[in-house]
């Protein structure tokens, strides 16, 4: 596609009669530069109505609307406009007028990338050339570093880099400390690579923006231009291709500079421009620093007679603290709600929100505009890679890039079933949404339990043949999900082939799938069919990749591509990116992630140019980048009559340096300090009540708990509240299981560690327990026999799951390390043993016990010892001692604190029949968890009945009589579950706490 020029208008050359004979302007920061310029314009000439030969030139585009509205007005009737350009388009059509009316094509980044690519092989299959590195022999290995060649190339035209000097500089980049390994690779080939760019371009007709900046500075001098006068506004930074072209404009007198940094109640006082001192320094004529009545310097600079600014007004600023965006858009929900109030129109300059990054956009829309009838404008690009059909994309991807053995990580390819796109779809007339939402349920509950880590397409198909209705076939649907999600990709390996798989489930999706419901989805799809196509039909599409390749060279592209938004551009609210403000004023302004690192932006470590790499090739500090960053701002409120700014600090966040300088300079200039109060968001905590629906005991659940066999467990969770004990054990709400291998589940590590230890001890049951010299070797061999019967074949393990077993078998080698020099020669006598047991609560009423007990041995002295194996960090261990006094469950909870071991010592001595008498008992749990190789034994056991206790006093005056009053509490049809005020805290680890119990 080749540029489009102006419509043509009749050249004209400039001779004194087309010269500006007006100064140059600087205007104060609070003034409007929009109506300035329509004023002059329209001074030279009141009743003229065709501007087509006065040539406007902005640094961006946006502007370019406001005074054609303002010209408008001002004219009151049908015209001419100006010509208008953005600076972009300004240095594409001098390129362009330089070679007569032929302009070259303006390409794409992926038809740039690839040609970069062919250009430094060519160099690579040509011996006068040194080689490039290895890794970048291929495109895959290649692209990383193209599209940062891209953007290097770029800046090396724009600050016109001669390549003598590119080749000066490769000794100090071969030297330098700060560039990594494989960029110094690239270094000796570079200035090579970019001439030979230079000419790749030029023969394939082809711009990139370096080259149109290079060429437009090198040929400005001696240009017929077809405009009278041009206005170069706006600008604040200027590259060396910039400053070319303004001074070639202004020496010839056919351009007028306006620029805005006169004095202002927002400028720091001293504070100087040197950015802005630079473009003075660069164009020809003379300056006037403001447009009353002023003076003239000896310098040939104009200065205003009145330099001093007005007091910086505290009022119209208000700063806003929260704890992260939805905090500042809660704040802001209030204002928005008071200050719009009633306003149905808005002028495009009365109210914007500023965002300094484009994440929170979708949040912004839906939080402030979603239930308003205000209208509004987007006026900035968003993130592709932050939209649902990237995560989607992302998401089918990376299951091939995980894939093994033709079978997928469970987690992952449940990832792709969940994703909305995909569960929300609709395969046939008889479906419905529901449909596959239920296949998509039933295979998380089958994965979960199944606990694997991998699995085969064909295997979960067979799975779920069993769902298939006479209305709706389960398999057939899924097995579509299949083709369109993972078989279509698990044989590509060209980029073309991606992009044609990806197209093809983009279609599906927009035929059978909700997606197109969703807001805003329609330039979601544009945006990637767009990218999609220039890879599918452009030269990279014969470009082979593995599935790793593939997916990181989309992942890189969609990085990169920002979504255009079409809306009424000069109505309504206006939402903007922050550099979108550049050359507006508005009267009121929000500005959220005010926050250090988004405003100013942080900088990021070059690979290829250092600091010291720039200043040797004459390119700016990157540093700069924060000076016009503050310029920007301190522009843009001081044209504003109302000013919000919202920041978080909270987790690492702090506020931006430039909140800091102006709280600074208001506390200069007033002498103390909060002159500018901050607003901060406070979380209220709600009143704490006992639970709103106390469940009463009817008969029929007394019959229930009656026939309940009450385990160590229930008890402690009827212990802790009873409400939970309720909701667990007679409602049967257990918390759904998750399958996420690299987390392991921490039940699921219990039960592996109590499965590798039976079978570690079983050999001896029933015999003494002697370790042998192998015992190292036994327990890991044991220990991948139980982690492969869960998680399947070890070239199936996760990562989570391999360095799970390196910690397990560290934990338990010093476990058994411990054990042996305890346990050596005790007699083993139950290993997992299931208890149950008849419980007396009083004459003629009796529950039900029961429990598992781990282990138990006699020692050397004829103890008994039932132990239990803990692999969590919380150890709870019974505190009552013979004086301890219990009454009800509160003193129960506070003295027993758990019911586990003088539960398993009941129970062993009913089951082995033992009637030693509890001194001759004991228990002990075994932390497993923190053991190191220098823990001695009393980091492992805890035990119960430590010396001096008197066994028998305390287990039956204490522990039995709590387990009589608790049980009988439970049984109780006058007490209902109801929740626990005292443990509020408690309420925030509960899973029934936020939609059952609502009790806080």
């Amino acid at each position: 596609m080749k540029t489009k020029l102006p419509r043509s208008t009749p050249k004209i050359k400039v001779s004194k009669s087309h010269e500006f004979r007006k100064t140059h302007v600087s205007l104060p920061l609070d003034s409007s530069l929009i109506d300035w310029l329509a004023d002059d314009i329209m001074a030279r000439d009141p009743e003229e109505r065709d501007l087509s030969q006065i040539a406007v030139v902005f640094p961006g585009r946006r502007p370019a609307l406001y005074l054609r509205r303002k010209l408008g007005r001002l004219i009151g009737s049908p015209f001419h406009p100006p010509q208008i350009f953005d600076i972009d388009s300004f240095m594409t059509y001098i390129a362009c007028k330089s070679n007569g009316e032929f302009c070259r094509r303006d390409a794409g980044q992926v038809e740039l990338l690839h040609l970069v690519y062919t250009t430094a092989m060519g160099m690579a299959a040509d011996a006068e050339y040194l080689p490039l590195p290895a890794t970048t022999s291929s495109f895959e290995g290649f692209f990383f570093w193209g599209l940062k060649f891209l953007d290097l190339f770029d800046e090396l035209g724009t600050e016109l880099v001669p390549t003598d000097r590119i080749k000066q500089a490769v000794p100090s980049a071969l030297a330098n400390a700060g560039i990594t390994e494989e960029a110094r690779g690239f270094w000796p080939v570079l200035p090579a690579l970019y001439k030979r760019w230079l000419d790749v371009l030029a023969r394939n007709s082809l711009w990139s923006r370096g080259e149109k900046y290079r060429i437009a500075s090198e040929h400005i001098d001696g240009m017929d231009w077809p405009f009278s006068q041009i206005y170069l506004a706006g600008f604040t930074a200027l590259n060396r291709a910039e400053e070319k072209v303004f001074s070639a404009l202004t020496r010839i007198a056919i351009a007028r500079v306006v620029i805005q940094d006169g004095q202002s109640q927002w400028r720091t006082i001293g504070a100087k421009w040197e950015h802005l001192e630079r473009l003075r320094s660069v164009c020809h004529g003379t300056w006037e620093l403001e447009i009353n009545r002023s003076s003239v310097t000896g310098s040939g600079i104009r200065t205003s007679t009145n330099q001093s600014p007005d007091p910086l007004n505290y009022q119209n600023i208000k700063l806003h603290q929260g704890m992260d965006l939805h905090s500042q858009l809660q704040m802001a929900e209030d204002i928005f709600a008071r200050e719009l109030k009633g306003k149905e129109a808005l002028a495009p300059d009365q109210e914007a929100i500023v965002l300094p990054r484009p994440e929170p956009l979708i949040p912004v829309l839906n939080r402030l505009f979603e239930e308003t009838s205000v209208p509004y404008n987007i006026s900035m690009g968003y993130p592709l890679e932050r939209t649902a059909l990237a995560k989607l994309l992302d998401a089918v991807l990376e299951t091939q890039e995980e894939r093994v053995d033709g079978k997928y990580y469970a987690p992952s390819y449940l990832a792709v079933l969940r994703h909305p796109y995909i569960k929300n779809l609709r395969l046939d007339s008889q479906s419905t949404i529901s449909s596959l939402r239920s296949v998509v349920h039933f295979l998380e509950v089958w994965l979960v339990r199944k606990k694997k880590s991998f699995v085969g397409l064909d295997e979960v198909e067979n799975a779920i043949a069993h769902l298939d209705e006479r209305d709706f076939s389960a398999s057939s649907s899924l097995s579509l999900v299949h083709q369109f999600c993972f078989r279509e990709f698990e044989k590509l390996k060209k980029v073309g082939e991606l992009a044609k798989a990806l197209e093809r489930l983009l279609n599906w999706i927009i035929e059978h799938g909700t997606a197109t419901a969703y807001p805003l989805t329609g330039e979601f799809m544009s945006a990637m069919a767009g990218l999609l196509e220039e890879l599918k039909d452009g030269p990279v599409a014969k470009e082979a990749a593995s599935a790793s390749g593939l997916h990181s060279l989309l992942g890189y592209l969609v990085r990169q591509s920002r979504i255009p938004f079409r809306g009424i551009p000069l109505e309504g609210f206006q939402i903007l990116g922050f550099l979108e403000t550049r050359c507006l004023k508005f009267q009121h302004v929000m500005i959220f992630d005010v926050n250090e690192g988004v405003l100013p932006p942080k900088t990021r470590p070059d690979p290829i140019l250092p600091p010291d790499l720039r200043r040797h090739l004459g390119l700016p500090d990157k540093r700069q980048a924060v000076e016009i960053s503050r310029y920007h701002l301190q522009r843009l409120l001081a044209g504003a009559e109302k000013i919000h700014l919202f920041f978080s600090e909270d987790r690492g966040q702090m506020k931006s340096r430039f909140i800091e300088e102006f709280i600074w300079e208001a506390e200069k200039q007033a002498g103390h300090r909060g002159v500018i109060p901050v607003h901060r968001t406070f979380n209220i905590p709600k009143t704490r009540t006992s639970s709103g629906f106390p469940v009463k005991k009817s008969g029929q659940l007394i019959d229930f708990l009656s026939l309940f066999t009450f385990s160590a467990t229930a008890l402690d969770t009827y212990l802790s509240c009873p409400f939970r004990f309720y909701a667990k054990y007679i409602l049967k709400l257990d918390i759904p299981d998750t399958l996420d291998m690299d987390e392991i589940d921490p039940l699921l590590v219990g039960n592996l560690v109590h499965k590798i230890l039976r079978e570690f001890y079983l050999p001896w049951l029933g015999k003494k327990i002697h370790f042998n010299a192998d015992y190292d070797n036994d327990i890991e061999t044991k220990s991948d026999i139980a982690l492969k019967e869960t998680f399947g074949p070890k070239s199936e393990w996760s990562g989570g799951v391999r360095l799970f077993r390196e910690v397990l078998i560290y934990r338990l080698k010093n476990f058994l390390r411990l054990e042996k020099e305890h346990s050596q020669g005790h007699l083993l006598m139950g290993l997992e043993v299931p208890c149950k047991m008849d419980f007396h609560l009083e004459k003629g009423l009796k529950t039900g016990i029961k429990g598992v007990l781990d282990r138990v041995e006699r020692d050397r002295e004829g103890i008994i010892w039932v132990i239990d194996y803990k692999t969590g960090s919380k150890i709870r261990m019974p505190r009552a001692t013979i004086a301890s006094r219990i009454s009800d469950r509160e003193s129960i909870r506070q003295e027993l604190v758990s019911f586990q071991l003088p539960m398993y010592l009941l129970l062993c001595d009913q089951h082995y029949a033992l009637g030693y008498g509890w001194s001759k008992m004991n228990a002990a749990l075994y932390g497993l968890r923190g053991l190191e190789e220098s823990s001695n034994l009393n980091a492992l056991r805890t035990i119960l009945f430590k010396q001096g206790d008197c066994p028998d006093k305390i287990v039956q005056g204490i522990y039995v009589p709590a387990f009589k009053t608790i049980i009988k509490e439970i049984l109780n049809p006058e007490i209902p579950f109801t929740y626990d005020p005292s443990d509020f805290a408690g309420c925030r680890t509960c899973p029934y706490f936020r939609r059952l119990c609502k009790a806080g």
